[in-house]
């Protein structure tokens, strides 16, 4: 286990997120899963709670830009019990993924024009010229490149998802995951949970936030329900949104009857 506990204590004058309904009462988590689901209506806190063990530990979050400053949140009154050492890993928020696809498609096609631009430009200077001239944009189309197995621009969002997440699983690293299932089909969202049962073997650790009926089944997760500004441990047939999904893939005909 990379991270034991986190401990919120309550601080409105932190500012945000402090202010919010979850952090006006402590917050004492305990985790003893390698994977901990995080589960509520929207609102209630499951994004700033994991934004803020994010910022007090350092995980890099992935952006679409990582030279624009970034607002700080003042951790403080946030500690999180850690083995050994502070982990490595990082936080990323599906509802950004496509954003981050434009702007590496926009650097790409960027250090391709400058690539023609200086081509032309040194075509009748030395090889040294032309070569120093032209190395920056190559790189940078390189880099960008071998970042992923497939090209991200020629994929479907979800195929492209996995590629991207695929490609950032180290082993022993903590991975904050914001509604993964966003831009995922059911299939690719079963492609996902075996991905991390798969960095579970590599003694990875999840916290992951989500609404999925299946993310949340992955086996022997600890599920941690925020309602009414309480975090409550539940099983997985406790949860509120899969008991009503399981109403409604049962009594389908009486649900719908109310809508003619």
């Amino acid at each position: 286990m990379l991270i034991t506990q986190i401990n919120i204590d309550p601080n409105p004058d932190n500012g945000f997120p402090f202010f919010l309904p979850i952090f006006q009462k402590p917050i004492h988590v305990t985790i003893h899963k390698p994977v901990l689901i995080l589960v509520g209506d929207n609102g209630t806190g499951k994004s700033s709670l994991m934004k803020t063990v994010q910022q007090k530990l350092g995980l890099y979050e992935i952006e679409m830009n990582d030279f624009i400053k970034k607002d700080k949140i003042d951790v403080t009154s946030v500690n999180v019990s850690y083995h050994l050492s502070k982990p490595k890993g990082f936080f990323f928020e599906s509802s950004k993924f496509i954003t981050y696809l434009e702007y590496i498609n926009k650097e790409k096609t960027l250090a391709e024009e400058e690539l023609k631009r200086v081509e032309k430009e040194y075509r009748n200077s030395s090889d040294f010229a032309q070569q120093m001239a032209s190395t920056p944009f190559k790189r940078t189309i390189g880099e960008l490149n071998g970042m992923y197995k497939h090209d991200l621009s020629k994929s479907s969002h979800g195929e492209s998802y996995l590629d991207f997440f695929t490609s950032r699983l180290r082993p022993g690293q903590l991975y904050l995951l914001d509604e993964p299932e966003t831009p995922l089909s059911v299939q690719n969202q079963l492609t996902l949970l075996a991905l991390i049962l798969d960095g579970v073997k590599q003694d990875c650790q999840f916290i992951i936030a989500t609404h999925s009926p299946i993310l949340s089944a992955i086996p022997h997760a600890q599920i941690i329900e925020i309602k009414n500004q309480q975090l409550i441990e539940i099983k997985y047939e406790e949860i509120e949104s899969i008991q009503l999904l399981k109403q409604f893939i049962n009594h389908k005909d009486q649900f719908l009857k109310h809508f003619e």
